[in-house]
C-alpha cells in the first residue's frame, strides 16, 4: 500500500489543530503526520501532546518559515520512503474521503503534478473567498462554464491555488530538484513550486467535489502597512525566479510592475523595483540556474 506523509506547519495554532489533526485522522487511509512548529508561543504543542500520539513533532524554537518548515518536513517523508506529501494548512479541517480520492486523481494522470481540493469557508455554506479568485471565469473558464451546467469533471487544470491543501507524488518533487525554495520566507514558495512545476510541463488541478474548510475569514482584511510592503518584495522575486520566462523578459515584466507602482504613487516602492534586477543580478541567476538543475536553492 502507498504512504501519504501529512504536513502540517505550524505557528500559534491552538485554536485550529486539534480539529484540523482530528479531522485528518478520520481519513480512509493511514497516514503518517509531521507537525513543523515555527516556535510557538501558545499551547499549539501542548495540545498535540495530549491529545494525539501518532504525530511526528519536529519543534523548531523559532520562526523558519512556511517553505523552510515544509522542506524539514519534506525530507522526513523521503526518509520514511513516504511516497507521497499531503502539504495541510493548520487551520483547515478535512473529509474522511477527501485525502483517498485526490490520491486516485493524481494517480490517474501522471501529467498531474499537485492536486488540491476545492477550498469552502468556515462554516462550508460557501467557497473561500480567496479561493473563488482561483477558479474565476478568467482563471478557470472551464470550471465556471461546467457547473453552470452541472456537468463538472473530474479535475481541472489551475494556474495557481495556494499550498493550504497540496497532495504531490515525492517523485515528482524529486524532478523539480525539491520542494520550495530557498528565495522566499513566507508566501511565494508555492507560487515559485507551480512555475517550476509548468517548466517541467505537469499542471496543478483542482478537484470538484471534494473539500476541506479553509477557517480563515475572520482573518481577512487585515494586512497591516509592512505587509502590503513585504508583498513587492515578493512578487519581485516571484517575477524574476519564473523559469518558464528567459531573464530579459523577467526584466521587462518587472519593469512595467514598477511603472505601474510609480504611476499610483508609490515612488520608493517602483524605484526598488527598478533596481532589484541590477543590484541582485548574480542572486537571481543562481536561483534561476538552480531550478533547472537535479537540486534547488
Amino acid at each position: 500500500m502507498k504512504s501519504v506523509s501529512i504536513i502540517i506547519v505550524t505557528y500559534n495554532a491552538e485554536k485550529y489543530i486539534y480539529n484540523c489533526v482530528s479531522s485528518i485522522n478520520e481519513s480512509k487511509i493511514n497516514v503518517h503526520i509531521i507537525v513543523i512548529d515555527n516556535g510557538s508561543q501558545d499551547k499549539t504543542l501542548d495540545i498535540i501532546r495530549a491529545n494525539f500520539k501518532n504525530i511526528e513533532i519536529v519543534d523548531s524554537k523559532k520562526n523558519l518559515g512556511f517553505g523552510a518548515a515544509n522542506n524539514i518536513g519534506y525530507e522526513i517523508a523521503l526518509a520514511r520512503n513516504s511516497d507521497y506529501i499531503y502539504l495541510l494548512n493548520q487551520d483547515t479541517i478535512s473529509y474522511p474521503e477527501t485525502l483517498s480520492r485526490m490520491i486516485e486523481i493524481l494517480d490517474s494522470d501522471s501529467h498531474i503534478g499537485v492536486a488540491s481540493p476545492m477550498h469552502l469557508n468556515d462554516d462550508g455554506q460557501k467557497l473561500d473567498k480567496k479561493f473563488e479568485e482561483y477558479i474565476s471565469a478568467g482563471s478557470c473558464p472551464e470550471y465556471i462554464s461546467d457547473a453552470s451546467l452541472n456537468k463538472v469533471s473530474t479535475f481541472y487544470e489551475i494556474g495557481f491555488v495556494n499550498a493550504a491543501a497540496w497532495l504531490i507524488n515525492i517523485e515528482m518533487i524529486k524532478k523539480l530538484g525539491g520542494l520550495f525554495s530557498s528565495a522566499f520566507f513566507h508566501y511565494g514558495e508555492d507560487s515559485n513550486f507551480l512555475s517550476r512545476l509548468r517548466y517541467h510541463k505537469k499542471k496543478c488541478v483542482i478537484i470538484p467535489n471534494i473539500y476541506v474548510h479553509h477557517l480563515r475569514e475572520e482573518r481577512s482584511g487585515k494586512m497591516s502597512a509592512a505587509f502590503e510592503k513585504r508583498k513587492l518584495s515578493i512578487k519581485k522575486v516571484e517575477i524574476m525566479t519564473n523559469i518558464n520566462r528567459d531573464y530579459k523578459s523577467t526584466v521587462k515584466i518587472l519593469y512595467k510592475y514598477a511603472g505601474q507602482q510609480i504611476f499610483h504613487g508609490n515612488l520608493k516602492g517602483g524605484f526598488e523595483l527598478l533596481l532589484y534586477p541590477i543590484t541582485h543580478r548574480t542572486e537571481i541567476l543562481r536561483y534561476r540556474n538552480s531550478y533547472t538543475s537535479s537540486k534547488i536553492l
